[in-house]
């Protein structure tokens, strides 16, 4: 018999291969990271000799999800929000923050991730509204992705200088000696510590953290804000533009990296308006990942499609409100890859990705009144394969094939909920949570075991998150906090 390093069994295993096969009572054998075979129960346990067994019983055994997009930071301001305003994210992040407080942060969202079973996620420390005015921030969130095992994608890169989230002169405060030193900084400045973080983290940790290039807007906004008043870009506007984009492109080139931005409805058609189509094609790309897309144009989606980039749509946020509702099925019909992700913690919506699946599909549904234009199992793809393949990994993750990193999870079917004799891909579509994952495996290592992580304290890292947390609102000051929560209850404040 060949010895492995694990043999994981469940009575159904969710391939999403390409031929999206569904096995009964089958396994996934696991050797040096990789996975070696995937198969009926009663073969895998005739060829190999595994040094452990994991699950087994009433499990679906399915590849680890994937969160195309989130942004750091919000996991410890989550609930701190005004109907109106909005939350303090840019002042509380840039002035009353230290590198502790974005290491916390970062842990607490890896836990998070990793208790929901997502086993690679991006984290967007730089642009806006978090900080990239030094690379310390995100070697925090790279630092503690790290230790916990879960994948990263950090996103980093310089505000826009259209629209900044950011008062001018844009400027950050850092912790030193215990006192706050307020520092000015230029795009110029977060453009270089955003392509040091390149250089320090992209590849590193064994190949589980990555680094992207996350302009917040590569081809401008041309949006209104409903919370924060802007100048929408000109033709005289153009020029500028264009430069930035190139000199991201060059980089992205450079470096082998993806570049993760936003677009709504307009930034593509200016483009390609003030750019030229050539020029369009030449800036977009498989490696290039749009969040949101609310309200796209006929011709936007086509310019995407063809050019093969990947759409990471989220299904919670108040651009649904605003711009209209990313149009998925016509991405997919044009040719781009899409995906269904979180945006964050906060301020509506958790790192429990599993949550957004039946929200995107009602989404979708309520607006074309028809339930065939989005079924589950694609909505399934969007958060493994489909994902993985968006973030540029589908040749190492989001499926279970041989030959693949063995990065998997196991969902417990024994849960009140989770009790049917329905088709069980569909059941988890509609009704499993994060809470239904009791393990999870990452390149070969098992992080959660019988839904306790097997690497990190939880109790430790929630100590240390509340105290900074409490420490930064603080900072912020009581008066600036009690106008957010003062809107809980009076629809006049």
């Amino acid at each position: 018999m060949e010895e492995v390093d694990l043999l994981v069994l469940g009575s159904f295993v969710l391939t999403m291969d390409a031929q999206d096969r569904v096995l009964e009572d089958g396994g996934v054998a696991v050797r040096a990271g990789e996975i070696v075979a995937v198969g009926p129960r009663v073969e895998l346990e005739g060829r190999y000799r595994p040094a452990e067994t994991l699950c087994g019983g009433r499990r679906v055994l399915m590849p680890g999800l994937v969160d195309t997009y989130a942004h750091a930071g919000h996991g410890m301001i989550r609930g701190l929000f005004h109907p109106d305003h909005g939350w303090p994210a840019g002042e509380l992040y840039w002035h009353a923050t230290s590198e502790r407080w974005w290491y916390a942060e970062a842990l607490l969202a890896a836990t998070e991730r990793l208790r929901c079973g997502v086993t690679t996620g991006v984290s967007v420390v730089g642009a806006t509204p978090a900080r990239c005015d030094s690379p310390v921030f995100a070697e925090q969130g790279a630092r503690a992705y790290a230790e916990t095992g879960v994948r990263v994608v950090l996103g980093v890169g310089p505000p826009d200088p259209l629209f900044s989230h950011l008062e001018e002169p844009w400027s950050g405060s850092f912790l030193e000696g215990g006192h706050w030193v307020r520092r000015n900084f230029s795009y110029r400045d977060a453009l270089q510590s955003s392509l040091e973080t390149v250089r320090n983290w992209h590849g590193a940790a064994g190949g589980l953290v990555g680094v992207a290039l996350a302009p917040p807007y590569l081809f401008g906004r041309h949006v209104e804000h409903r919370r924060h008043p802007q100048r929408l870009p000109t033709a005289e506007d153009a020029p500028d533009m264009l430069a930035r984009a190139e000199e991201l492109r060059e980089h992205a080139d450079h470096y082998g990296i993806q570049l993760h931005t936003h677009m709504f409805r307009g930034s593509v058609s200016f483009a390609l308006k003030h750019f030229g189509a050539g020029v369009v094609s030449e800036l977009l790309g498989p490696d290039v990942v749009i969040a949101h897309a609310n309200g796209l144009l006929e011709p936007e989606v086509t310019t995407l499609g063809a050019a093969g980039c990947a759409v990471a749509t989220v299904a919670y946020t108040h651009e649904n409100l605003w711009y209209g509702l990313a149009p998925i099925p016509e991405l997919i019909e044009a040719g781009a890859t899409v995906t269904i992700s979180s945006d964050g913690a906060a301020p509506y919506t958790s790192l429990d990705l599993w949550r957004e699946l039946p929200r995107a599909l009602w989404n979708q549904w309520l607006v074309r009144g028809n339930e065939r234009i989005l079924p589950p199992g694609v909505a399934l793809r969007m958060i493994t394969v489909e994902a993985a393949r968006a973030l540029g990994l589908g040749d190492r993750i989001g499926s279970l094939e041989v030959g693949k990193r063995a990065d998997l999870i196991a969902v417990d079917l024994d849960r009140p909920h989770l009790v049917s004799g329905a088709f069980t891909p569909r059941l988890l579509v509609h009704y499993a949570t994060g809470q239904d994952v009791d393990t999870v495996i990452v390149d070969g290592r098992v992080l959660l075991r019988d839904g306790r992580p097997t690497r990190i304290d939880p109790a430790e890292i929630v100590s240390l998150a509340h105290e900074e947390a409490t420490l930064a609102l603080e900072r912020l000051g009581a008066d600036e906090v009690g106008c957010y929560t003062q809107a809980f209850w009076n629809t006049r404040v």
